[in-house]
């Protein structure tokens, strides 16, 4: 740190008033935390650091802080000590507008960009995108967005695109891993006990090997399958897909599940689902087959257009306003796409779960 700044790695910072210090949104901003003899010092380590945007210096304890973050997702605040102080970098179209795209050459030592090993070319450094002029901070969870590329994708954040194709808030994908838990169930309705389905070839069965498990692996290869009130020895009927489903307990704990959206299995768009109902509780474990311990949250479209491509996500469904955080989500299927002629299954490869 008592190393001078590189030119190329120069900024121009803004200092607030004496008696001010950084108060960042989410803890994950803070870059680190540690002593130095001045000002001076820290400002050069945040200026050599490219992902440092704001930091903040008490020359009585000489503790000093590097924030990735901005006044965007964190606020200057007042404090009692009047020898904190806070530096922002400044930031401005001109800083980028030369070297983004261009050869590696052209950002090389550069604090505002870097050389991607993938490209060769200039890109925006981690945490952050490109917007068209400049590299912002990629955004938190809940936070308005406008591209694809705007979330913490490090946090498994996406930027999620409304009914209508417009890009609208950043929001997690609330499965956290392929071993997430579902169970699988058939003959059930909203509001009524869960009857648990195994795998089999019978009525009330899953297909072997195509159980509720796959649902959540991130693999559009594999599928859940269902026979509901088939089996696989029949052409099968309208209603086999009615009242099937699964319920789950997320790993990552209790959640606010804002949206969702599903994705196709490898065949016959005939069993795809086409309405669902939502439901959630916060009992435990072992009450969970029970049905007064659900409470429906959405009763609608699963998002799937018909003959949609094989293997691709449908279009995200919103659930109305909903307030209340929930430990376990319960899926069950209403309706399949060409209910009213004889399917033996209904089947889909992927559930996304979407909220904070």
């Amino acid at each position: 740190m008592s190393s001078p700044a590189h030119a190329i790695y120069s900024s121009t910072l803004s200092l607030s008033l004496q008696g001010h210090e950084f108060q960042p949104q989410y803890g994950a901003q803070l870059i680190f935390n540690e002593t130095a003899r001045s000002r001076l010092l820290y400002s050069t380590a945040c200026s050599q650091n490219p992902s440092c945007r704001i930091f903040d210096y008490d020359s009585s304890s000489h503790r000093c802080r590097l924030f990735e973050a901005d006044l965007t997702n964190g606020a200057i605040i007042a404090v009692a000590s009047q020898t904190s102080i806070v530096g922002s970098v400044i930031l401005s179209a001109s800083l980028y507008a030369s070297m983004y795209n261009q050869s590696c050459s052209a950002c090389r030592e550069n604090r505002y960009q870097t050389c991607s090993s993938t490209t060769n070319m200039c890109q925006c450094p981690g945490n952050s995108y490109w917007n068209g002029s400049m590299c912002p901070l990629q955004l938190f969870e809940n936070a308005a967005c406008s591209q694809i590329d705007a979330c913490r994708s490090d946090l498994n954040l996406s930027c999620i695109i409304n009914s209508y194709g417009e890009f609208t808030q950043c929001l997690i994908e609330l499965t956290t891993s392929s071993t997430e838990t579902a169970y699988a169930v058939w003959n059930t309705t909203a509001g009524s006990d869960s009857n648990l389905a195994s795998d089999g070839t019978d009525i009330g069965k899953y297909y072997p090997g195509e159980g509720p498990g796959n649902i959540c692996d991130r693999n559009t290869s594999t599928k859940y399958a269902s026979f509901g009130n088939c089996n696989s020895t029949a052409s099968g009927s309208p209603t086999c897909s009615r009242n099937t489903g699964f319920y789950l307990t997320l790993q990552r704990g209790t959640s606010l599940l804002v949206a969702f959206r599903l994705a196709t299995a490898n065949s016959y768009p005939q069993r795809d689902p086409l309405m669902i109902t939502i439901e959630g509780s916060n009992n435990n474990s072992t009450e969970l087959t029970r049905g007064s311990s659900w409470t429906l949250l959405y009763n609608g479209s699963f998002g799937i257009s018909t003959n949609q491509t094989r293997l691709t996500y449908g279009s995200t469904q919103w659930l109305p306003k909903n307030s209340t955080w929930y430990a376990s989500y319960r899926f069950l299927v209403n309706l399949a796409m060409n209910d009213g002629v004889s399917i033996p299954t209904i089947q889909y490869s992927e559930v996304e779960l979407l909220g904070y």
